[in-house]
């Protein structure tokens, strides 16, 4: 009878945890948690596996939630977001491009993350903070977690310009000593200038010129107390680009070649001396020196040149893109989760050592990363920084009608008097 009862006991025990498990099964699998995420960045080769790993590290500390990531293509990515908006559902989060016109159209279909991101706030500087705001405007809320910081410059592979005859240790920040090296590197057989006439080689050129001819005072491109034609700093830099063109100084194959990713990927391959890049995403620290050698890696910021007022200023941009979390979205809490984890913590570190990406969190340990042209790009940073004068006054039109003014320069087509005009015309309609 005890036996017959201790059996019964021990069915009745095995049924309750039976039924335990299976109970806890079912409220598992219901609350079950999918974030549906879009960005322009999860396609690209040098993201998607960093990406991938860090969605992996995110649903570990979160196993009730699964990640559907999205990647989109960037020529048609807000369109998409346009047409989601239209219809209120879409993705729970969603990469954006900080401070651009596209976005802060963008913004009314945001959730204001200042509560949020309280707690944590001073990880990140203000100046971050105030780009991801609407129109940077701190009482409109905060839009945007900020992942990466932005910015443009110069690198040059060391090697090369031993070979050339020059001091690898000293980068041309001159003038006229930008234009001694690029004429030592041709008559060495070298092409100067990785990229050419196509797309963003002249681009990011402007951007760090601007740097030393507004410094300061860029923030007058957005109520016109600054401008081009009657800049006499702007016009020289103009000049400046069609003289290089006219030198041969770009690759003589430049009107065929796409930055992206060819120009990126003929420097990181030798086949040319010096490349404006950029500080994060790709073509930047990272891509550059594991290519071509963590030491044989150049750096500077801008070129100095008599008519522009400030010397070695650094174009940057205080959010490069960030993650923003969609008011249609049933799941904001998780989402807003998400959005931390890639700027703050385990996820920011893993993103900047798998991609190079320059982070705007200040409690990240870059150094550790073994870079020694970081210890350049930072001292740089901390100095002389001019926020990018194109996210003055840009949106997705503003940003097409300038590439295509900057390639009609570039070619001859149009002059560097009706370049400025053209210039101070978009920054103008852009106010309107």
């Amino acid at each position: 009878m005890v036996k017959t009862k201790k059996i019964i006991s021990g069915l009745l025990l095995f049924g309750f945890v039976v039924a335990m498990i299976c109970g806890f099964s079912t409220v598992n699998a219901t609350s079950q948690t999918t974030l549906t995420v879009w960005d322009f960045k999860y396609t690209d080769p040098g993201m998607h596996p960093v990406m991938v790993k860090i969605d992996d590290m995110f649903m570990k500390k979160y196993p009730n939630v699964k990640i559907n990531h999205v990647g989109q293509p960037m020529d048609q990515y807000y369109n998409l977001l346009r047409a989601a908006a239209q219809a209120n559902e879409g993705p729970d989060v969603a990469l954006m491009h900080g401070a651009r016109g596209d976005v802060y159209e963008l913004d009314q279909f945001e959730v204001k993350l200042d509560k949020y991101i309280r707690p944590w706030r001073k990880e990140i500087p203000e100046a971050s903070w105030r780009v991801a705001a609407t129109n940077r405007d701190f009482k409109k809320g905060i839009k945007l977690i900020p992942m990466t910081s932005q910015g443009f410059g110069f690198y040059y592979n060391k090697a090369y310009f031993k070979k050339a005859g020059l001091d690898p240790n000293t980068p041309p920040k001159d003038w006229n000593s930008f234009l001694t090296a690029c004429e030592k590197l041709k008559a060495a057989g070298m092409i100067p200038i990785a990229g050419g006439v196509k797309d963003y080689t002249v681009d990011f050129m402007f951007r760090t010129l601007a740097a030393n001819v507004y410094g300061k005072d860029v923030y007058g491109l957005q109520t016109g107390k600054q401008g081009f034609a009657n800049n006499v700093a702007f016009k020289k830099a103009t000049e400046m680009m069609v003289e290089l063109k006219q030198k041969g100084y770009f690759d003589p194959n430049g009107a065929s070649i796409p930055y992206f990713l060819d120009a990126i990927n003929n420097f990181a391959a030798g086949k040319a001396a010096i490349i404006p890049g950029m500080l994060s995403d790709i073509g930047n620290w990272k891509q550059f020196g594991d290519a071509l050698g963590r030491n044989n890696i150049g750096y500077f910021p801008t070129i100095n040149f008599p008519e522009a007022k400030n010397r070695d200023m650094q174009s940057f941009q205080p959010v490069g893109i960030g993650y923003a979390v969609m008011t249609w979205s049933k799941k904001q809490e998780m989402a807003e989760k998400y959005a931390e984890f890639y700027a703050r913590g385990e996820g920011a570190q893993t993103l900047v050592a798998g991609t190079g990406a320059l982070s705007p969190n200040t409690s990240l340990n870059v150094e550790a990363l073994g870079y020694p042209v970081l210890k350049d790009i930072s001292g740089y940073l901390k100095k002389n920084v001019s926020e990018d004068f194109l996210t003055m006054f840009i949106g997705a039109y503003e940003d097409d009608f300038i590439a295509a003014n900057q390639q009609l320069l570039i070619t001859g087509e149009l002059n560097p008097d009706k370049y400025v005009q053209q210039m101070d015309k978009i920054a103008k309609q852009h106010r309107q």
